[in-house]
């Protein structure tokens, strides 16, 4: 009777055990989530157009030696008045478990940065819970889903992509700096800062995989806020400048012409930078001091090393003030010259450029350019 008993006490405890046991109720098979891994908002008809690219377990985690020849990505797309009423409308036609934790990358489209405020496009994608900070933003001109279609050749999985990892490239050269939602939100809102989103363009004519054209994706440009509104963008071409006076530039190629002809290729790196600001007559006049190292990659013409130094000078001096009179165009410092001027100096700043920057009475004084050349290769001097 006693063993019966204690049997009995014993079942009782187990039950209760087990009914106080929390269990994984939300459970799902990785292979029954559709992995949302990049978004794009559009602004047509006075409502926002979502694209969501969605990848399978199978395209983020896959083995060494088993790529498939080519990914082929699920693209959504649906409306709504809101950017969160877009993706419940999305889920309309949704067969599985959709998660928005691996989205990488953001694209807005010209249309959006032009007619909708970014504190509302910023403020509909980064109150969602699911969706991280560390998360690259880019604008463009192309159809969104154009863009997220694209694949990596090789194989490679789209989470690879440039797109979701632009900075494996940018440290192989610093063209357009890529940047993060979390440090474009806090540049966008700095009021003595201009920020810029990069522009993606799609690139059908570099690479071809077995004969045939494979379309990858470049950033060509960059959208330009000053400080808030949207004023406009600038090319790859016309933001040289603003490379040497990034610090965070790891690697910058410049040809050095001789006689009409490339004489050499030399890559810069580790620009310091030093803007000291004056103010006389109600105009703010900066002047900057650059600090460059290089090494030299080809050599092609036989030119004496201080002369391929003092060419290098010249050539970023020019680059920099072209930059600087293209922002200026668009009322917009790109080379955030007014910075500290804003920052150390903000009655100065107010008095003279604010409260929104007013780019007539900003000037580029002396640019002064010293650069080192660190070493020249294998070879001393031209290989006969």
């Amino acid at each position: 009777m006693r063993k019966a008993v204690r049997f009995l006490a014993l079942l009782i405890t187990l039950a209760q055990a087990m009914l106080l046991t929390t269990g994984c109720w939300d459970y799902h098979e990785v292979h029954h989530i559709s992995f949302i891994t990049t978004i794009g908002i559009d602004y047509k008809d006075k409502k926002y157009v979502l694209y969501a690219q969605a990848l399978s377990f199978m395209n983020i985690a896959q083995r060494e030696g088993e790529r498939p020849t080519r990914h082929k990505a699920v693209v959504g797309v649906a409306t709504g008045d809101t950017v969160t009423d877009a993706m419940f409308n999305l889920y309309r036609s949704e067969q599985q478990f959709v998660y928005w934790g691996h989205i990488s990358a953001i694209i807005f489209s010209r249309k959006a940065l032009e007619n909708v405020q970014i504190d509302s496009l910023v403020d509909s994608v980064n109150r969602f819970r699911e969706l991280r900070y560390n998360v690259w933003v880019y604008g463009t001109d192309e159809p969104i889903d154009k863009l997220e279609n694209l694949a990596p050749y090789f194989g490679f999985s789209p989470y690879d992509s440039r797109l979701m990892k632009p900075d494996q490239t940018y440290r192989q050269f610093s063209n357009i700096k890529p940047i993060y939602l979390n440090r474009f939100v806090s540049d966008y809102f700095e009021n003595g800062k201009t920020v810029m989103i990069p522009k993606l363009d799609i690139d059908s004519t570099s690479w071809k995989e077995g004969g045939e054209q494979a379309p990858e994706l470049i950033m060509n440009g960059c959208y330009i806020f000053s400080p808030r509104p949207y004023v406009g963008s600038l090319s790859e071409e016309e933001l040289k400048g603003r490379r040497y006076m990034d610090k965070h530039s790891v690697r910058m190629p410049m040809v050095i012409h001789r006689s009409g002809k490339a004489a050499s290729l030399i890559v810069l790196n580790k620009p310091r930078v030093k803007i000291r600001p004056s103010v006389a007559n109600g105009v703010a006049r900066f002047d900057v001091k650059i600090r460059l190292q290089g090494n030299i990659d080809e050599l092609l013409q036989d030119i004496p090393l201080n002369e391929l130094e003092r060419q290098v000078e010249k050539n970023v001096e020019q680059q920099v003030r072209e930059t600087f009179e293209k922002g200026k165009k668009l009322n917009a410092d790109v080379l955030n010259l007014t910075l500290p001027l804003f920052r150390y100096h903000y009655g100065t700043w107010k008095r003279t450029i604010g409260p929104s920057i007013d780019m007539s009475k900003v000037e580029l004084g002396r640019v002064e350019v010293s650069f080192l050349l660190q070493n020249t290769g294998k070879y001393k001097g031209r290989l006969r």
